[in-house]
């Protein structure tokens, strides 16, 4: 620069020589040789001109503005700042002041002065607002914050230079810097917007290539992996420069990865190593290499780039050079993997990674049972300074715990894991699913359940199938079986040691569900795909019990033999032959089961199946009717094991024999020595009882009172004391000795107060006094019941009695109050259907049929499966067809005779006919009466109904012979009833 000041200056005094002296001509010799582009001359001319002209004038002010111009196209930036300020602060009016003041703004921007930049601009935009230099120096001003890094001063400008866009030539440069300020504040949003505005808008713009590049890097930083792949596979990306096309493939290669989409981010890596050997980014570029080799398994390429990588120092290297060790590791070659990480301890001490490579060398040891070492190392980690490297250090101690069955300490360090790493990471995770399982190990299984839970509403993704696995694990053993099924069945298939054993808990889940049927598919599904596990001999066992559960004993007893022949451990349990035996019984084959058991109780004379054997051989011959084989069978199990616990059901069963042979008085004397023998047995009762039947079988029922007397005697707080006195009562009823039923129910009440035979006893007096006549007391007696014991099966049975009784004494309106009563307070009873019914007969008996109608309609539409309600039906059909509404009565009627077989459905077969006959549809009543013949043969009194009407259509048809007939026919099935003198009439006048 000084140089071509000096020359300029040289000139200058020359120029007194050989140039014009006229300052006009000086002026014109200076534009002339401005318009030539000889800005050297020009600056000359013009300087020359400064000497002779001082007026302050428009003349001045344009020679100063090309002057600086001059010195501007020269690069003479000082000179030209110089003069363009000249004529900026002397020459207000000029027309020139404008272009000066945006020209200053450049310069200063060019020489780093930006807040003199920015002070020309504004004062370009403040004095000359519609000057075509206004909006650009808004973008200018933007750039000058950008240089500083002032991001949201230069936001505000750059959008109003865009505002400005229709004088705006900058436009597309003000939006590109818009969007590249967005990118670096990372609003990765913003910059797509706005670098596509350059796209869309101005699509011949120079920026438009490097915008597609940004949009593309945009949506990478953005996570949006699927977005930067199409972006940077734009071919108009293929016009920039080398640099930026490296920079284009490393990302696209590094999208392709974050996909998890490895072959082709490999494939793109080692294209920019090949061609873009000398890039920036080369050894990014072969890391993301080693990484994608690395997640392809392919662990020895993967170390190849990684150790290759590690040779120099720099972050690259030294993470390499850890993964380089991973390497190993992952490829089960853990003693070199241990030697590179100790390499690595060595030469990077104070690497970030070195408590990494810690882990990493304390896991190898954890795997290679050095336990010694690894927890010397893990214990050292565990008082880390970095939290992390606690929690990780203490999740590898809790699974060495838990792999020596040490559950307490497991759950300490995983606690402690747990408690240090309060975001979600997978060491977190980690120490949440060993504590999970140390929790369940030790039984505790509502807080095991809950912190798997948690984890999983953390960390959705982590483990899932070991967490679905304990957590049925910890259902299975709460005894929550269903709950246990549904997580068994969340394990994926693919797991394969885990799926298996899913299938194991889920087909014990079903077996303690006695879910039979989904328990032999779940078993027989484990035994097929682990013939030669350990548990599958169990598995089969469990089957067979399946199949036996589910009644299929044929398969069960396929099963358990096949398992007893087996030769196995299993067979050898006595249950196996026991249940086999019970299959061949429970599957008709008495003979053989007996044979088995024989076998079992010879076999295994100590199980505990060798009694239940022999018990259940006398079974079989009682339930057959051998009853002699039965006793005899019965007596060797006593004699064999005195000390049974069967014995006293034998006892009983010996009686019961003796009982279905009708000998009474030996099965009375068996029966005694159960009382005799074993007074504390449950099978006391059941043997009094066989006592009192025997009594009772021969006529003998004062003995049978007696005895229940004598027991309840001698045995008032036995459990089953009340149930026995009751009989007596019961004795006497069926005896119709209703005072002495009475008398021994209120004996009861005040024997036994609190027992739930009480609402029994009160309904019974009812019952009683109903069939002594005293219909008062019984009313009384029924709304004890109904008052005191109202969820009793008996209050139902009580209301109806009531209804009854006042429906018999043509008491309606009590029998409809206390049956609304009752309605009202049984709302739940399964009876109050059959309540609602009598409450509409009674209206019907009073003749407000409207009501009974109401009240049978309310039958039909509320308690439709009940019987009451076609019931309901046909008496609505009658009520129908009483009052001549015969297609009312049609619809009823026609509905029950349809869907029903019984006595209801002949009566609304006999009546449809009726209704049709009614009508003079004598041929449709025909078909009617002749259905009840057909389909309700059983039910005589219908069928004959309808055969005598069957006379009177034939009549109406004068087919007198067929009348004749049917008449005929009743007449000699009931000569001497009502319906034989109406058939008998009904001939004498067709005579």
């Amino acid at each position: 620069m000084r140089q071509l000041l000096f020359f300029i200056s040289l000139i200058l005094f020359s120029a007194g020589y050989s140039f014009p002296q006229s300052s006009t001509e000086l002026f014109s010799s200076g534009m002339n040789s401005y318009t030539s582009m000889d800005y050297v001359e020009a600056i000359v001319y013009f300087e020359k001109f400064f000497e002779k002209h001082s007026e302050i004038d428009e003349i001045n002010s344009t020679a100063k503005y090309y002057c600086a111009e001059s010195y501007y196209k020269l690069g003479e930036s000082q000179a030209a700042i110089e003069r363009y300020e000249f004529l900026c602060n002397n020459f207000r009016w000029s027309a020139f002041r404008d272009a000066a003041l945006y020209k200053l703004g450049l310069l200063y921007l060019e020489v780093g002065k930006f807040d003199k930049s920015r002070s020309r601009f504004n004062i370009l935009i403040n004095d000359y607002p519609k000057s075509e230099y206004a909006n650009e120096a808004l973008y200018w001003i933007g750039e000058t914050y950008l240089q500083e890094d002032k991001s949201d001063e230069a936001v505000n400008v750059l959008e109003e230079a865009i505002i400005q866009k229709q004088s705006n030539k900058y436009l597309d440069y003000s939006i590109y810097s818009l969007a590249y300020v967005f990118e670096k504040k990372s609003d990765y949003k913003k910059a797509v917007y706005y670098y596509d505005q350059i796209l869309s808008f101005h699509k011949t713009s120079s920026f438009a290539p490097i915008s597609q590049f940004r949009i593309g890097y945009c949506y990478f930083k953005l996570k949006e992996y699927h977005s930067a792949i199409i972006e940077l596979k734009n071919p108009i990306l293929q016009s920039l420069e080398s640099k930026i096309l490296s920079e284009v493939k490393y990302i696209l290669a590094s999208s392709y990865y974050k996909l998890g989409e490895f072959l082709e981010a490999e494939n793109l890596f080692r294209e920019f190593i090949l061609e873009y050997p000398d890039a920036d980014l080369i050894r990014d570029a072969k890391y993301g290499l080693g990484w994608t080799l690395f997640q392809q398994e392919k662990f020895n390429d993967a170390f190849e780039i990684f150790n290759a990588l590690s040779m120099e120092s720099d972050s690259i290297g030294i993470y390499s050079f850890y993964w380089k060790a991973e390497s190993k590791r992952y490829a089960h070659r853990e003693q070199e993997a241990a030697a590179i990480f100790n390499d690595f301890l060595k030469t990077y001490p104070n690497s970030s990674l070195i408590n990494e490579a810690k882990l990493k060398i304390g896991g190898i040891y954890f795997a290679s049972n050095k336990i010694n070492d690894s927890e010397n190392l893990l214990e050292e980690l565990k008082h880390s300074e970095n939290k992390l490297t606690q929690a990780k250090a203490l999740v590898i101690l809790g699974e060495l715990n838990l792999k020596n069955q040490k559950y307490d300490e497991a759950k300490r360090n995983f606690y402690s894991a747990y408690n240090l790493i309060e975001y979600l990471s997978s060491t977190r995770s980690a120490a949440m699913l060993g504590l999970g399982i140390s929790l369940f190990h030790l039984k505790q299984y509502n807080e095991s359940i809950k912190i798997l839970i948690d984890l999983e509403k953390e960390d959705n993704n982590y483990a899932s199938d070991k967490v679905n696995y304990y957590i049925a694990e910890n259902y299975y053993a709460k005894g929550n079986f269903s709950d246990a099924i549904k997580r068994y069945n969340k394990v994926n298939k693919s797991n394969r040691t885990l799926a298996n054993l899913s299938i194991y808990g889920k087909a014990y889940s079903y077996f303690n569900l006695k879910d039979y049927e989904n328990a032999v598919i779940a078993f027989s599904e484990f035994i097929n795909q682990n013939y030669t596990d350990d548990k599958a001999s169990d598995a089969k066992l469990r089957l067979a019990d399946s199949h036996y559960g589910n009644k299929n004993y044929k398969a069960a007893s396929k099963i358990y033999k096949e398992i007893f022949l087996s030769g196995g451990d299993v067979a050898k349990n006595p249950y196996v032959q026991y249940q086999y035996a019970q299959a061949l019984y429970k599957g008709g084959n008495s003979s053989e089961a007996i044979s088995q058991f024989r076998i079992l109780q010879s076999t295994f004379p100590e199980s505990e199946y060798a009694d239940k054997s022999m018990f259940i051989i006398g079974w079989i011959f009682f339930q057959n009717g051998s009853y002699s084989e039965a006793i005899n069978s019965y007596r060797a199990l006593m004699n064999m094991y005195p000390n049974s616990e069967l014995n006293p059901i034998a006892y009983c069963s010996i009686g019961d024999a003796f009982f279905n042979q009708s000998k009474y008085d030996s099965a009375i004397v068996n029966y005694q020595k159960v009382l005799k023998l074993y007074p504390n047995s449950d099978n006391v009762f059941d043997a009094v009882n066989g006592m009192l039947y025997s009594h009772l079988a021969q006529n003998r029922d004062k003995d049978a009172i007696e005895l229940v007397d004598n027991f309840v005697l001698k045995n008032p707080n036995r459990s089953f004391s009340d149930e026995l006195f009751f009989k007596k009562a019961e004795i006497y009823y069926n005896q119709s000795a209703y005072e002495e039923a009475k008398s021994s129910y209120s004996d009861f009440i005040t024997r036994f107060p609190r027992s739930e035979l009480i609402p029994s006893a009160h309904y019974w007096i009812g019952k009683c006094a109903q069939s002594l006549g005293k219909l008062e007391d019984a009313v009384i007696s029924f709304n004890n019941v109904i008052d005191n014991f109202p969820q009793s099966d008996l209050a139902s049975a009580a209301v109806i009695e009531i209804g009854n009784i006042y429906n018999h004494q043509k008491q309606f309106d009590l029998a409809i109050a206390n049956l609304e009563k009752g309605s009202a307070k049984l709302k739940n009873s399964p009876q109050l259907a059959e309540i609602l019914f009598i409450k509409a007969t009674s209206y019907a008996n009073k003749g407000e049929i409207e009501k009974a109608y109401q009240t049978f309609d309310e039958i039909v539409q509320y308690h439709g499966e009940s019987i009451f309600a076609d019931k309901s039906k046909f008496e609505i059909g009658l009520i129908e067809y009483s009052a001549k509404r015969y297609d009312n009565a049609v619809l009823y009627l026609s509905s029950i005779s349809q869907s029903r077989t019984d006595e209801i459905g002949a009566k609304a077969q006999y009546y449809l006919g009726m209704t049709l006959f009614e009508q003079s549809k004598t041929t449709e009543a025909i078909s009617a009466f002749v259905r009840t013949r057909t389909v309700y043969q059983q039910y005589i009194e219908w069928v004959s109904r309808s055969t005598l009407m069957l006379g009177d259509c034939y009549k109406k048809l004068k087919d007198t012979d067929k009348a004749k007939q049917f008449y005929q026919e009743v007449l000699a099935k009931h000569r001497s009833d009502e319906l034989g003198k109406t058939a008998q009439k009904k001939l004498r006048e067709l005579e």
